[in-house]
């Protein structure tokens, strides 16, 4: 279920509260865990919001170097920042709008993108640094990409599967990003209209979009390559067999 707490009032693009879900155990704690798109460029209340109303702490930015060079995130006072690049191994499937715009088969190359996302060594890598490091600090953090609907959304839905949050809470949170980005999809897809053939914006608008069949893939492969989710997090993620235990001994309640 959807708890109205989830959607603050802000302009951030795609930003949200993860937390609150139900899990086995209890409620995944609220005001840790946010998500959003990029924070490129932040008036002034945004900046406001993230430092006096959440209070956070710091920012996982899981861009590509060349996204952050064109579009940097802004720098907030007292909030640490660090970048976690998880598409950085050669010849990568890349969620950038670049990609969405130049890619000729949308559905093909975003299965491509969830495919890279469970198994490509630099997304283990990343995703290994950033889970770990949450077991340093409880303190508000807030993690997203470009659009904050596909590194991002495959990072929330390990957060609440690890938290124990059911498959169809996880499917939710996730497929909240179509309501959250319909502004700015919109803008963009106004932004290409003059430029792009009937085709590729049609491309684009699905590309901007998630579907459940993303996430599903992702899963399916995991299952795949790992037997089980636990297996995937200590083989793939290379994170300590009680890494669950420890993470909802800190986050539920």
């Amino acid at each position: 279920m959807v708890h109205d707490k989830k959607f603050i009032h802000t302009d951030i693009t795609n930003f949200r509260d993860i937390g609150g879900y139900q899990t086995s155990d209890g409620h995944l704690k609220s005001g840790i865990f946010f998500r959003s798109g990029e924070l490129y460029n932040l008036k002034p209340q945004n900046i406001d919001f993230l430092s006096n109303t959440i209070h956070l702490k710091k920012i996982y930015d899981f861009r590509r170097p060349e996204e952050i060079n064109n579009r940097p995130d802004t720098n907030i006072e007292n909030i640490l920042y660090e970048n976690i690049n998880l598409m950085s191994s050669p010849g990568q499937a890349n969620p950038s709008l670049k990609n969405m715009v130049i890619a000729s088969n949308i559905e093909e190359h975003m299965l491509s993108v969830y495919s890279e996302l469970v198994l490509s060594p630099s997304s283990q890598r990343g995703y290994h640094q950033f889970l770990v490091e949450l077991l340093n600090s409880t303190e508000p953090i807030i993690f997203h990409c470009f659009a904050g609907k596909d590194r991002t959304g495959f990072a929330a839905a390990l957060l609440l599967k690890i938290a124990g949050v059911s498959e169809a809470d996880i499917f939710e949170d996730y497929l909240l990003t179509n309501k959250a980005r319909k502004k700015e999809n919109a803008q963009i897809l106004t932004r290409f209209q003059k430029t792009l053939s009937p085709e590729k914006l049609s491309a684009l608008d699905v590309s901007l979009n998630v579907k459940a069949a993303y996430l599903a893939h992702a899963f399916d492969l995991v299952k795949q390559r790992y037997g089980a989710f636990n297996t995937y997090l200590e083989k793939g993620l290379r994170l300590p067999t009680n890494y669950i235990s420890n993470f909802r001994e800190m986050y539920i309640k």
